[in-house]
Formats: C-alpha cells, sequence, structure tokens
C-alpha cells in the first residue's frame, strides 16, 4: 500500500500546494546544496541565503 496520497495531501496542508507544483529557482543553498524554492527555502529548513 502506497503512502503517496497522504503524503501529498500532508504537504497541501502545511504549504499550501502539492509538492510537485513548487517551483524551484536556480539558486542552490551554500548550506546544504539543495535547490532554492519560489519562497527563498531549502532543505536545510532555513532560508538561504
Amino acid at each position: 500500500m502506497s503512502n503517496a496520497g497522504v503524503v501529498a495531501d500532508l504537504h497541501r496542508e502545511r504549504y499550501g500546494k502539492k509538492a510537485e507544483d513548487v517551483i524551484y529557482t536556480e539558486e542552490v543553498c551554500p548550506l546544504c546544496n539543495t535547490r532554492v524554492d519560489e519562497f527563498g527555502y531549502c532543505a536545510c529548513g532555513g532560508q538561504a541565503d
């Protein structure tokens, strides 16, 4: 049994959109080396500088 639907619903509830609808910029966080999203956040939990 897959939890994909549950995870998508939790992401939508928390962030207001589905995970696959997040828009990423070309910027990469210097701390965690992940993409920065449209709101300036990355995977390490803080705002990218």
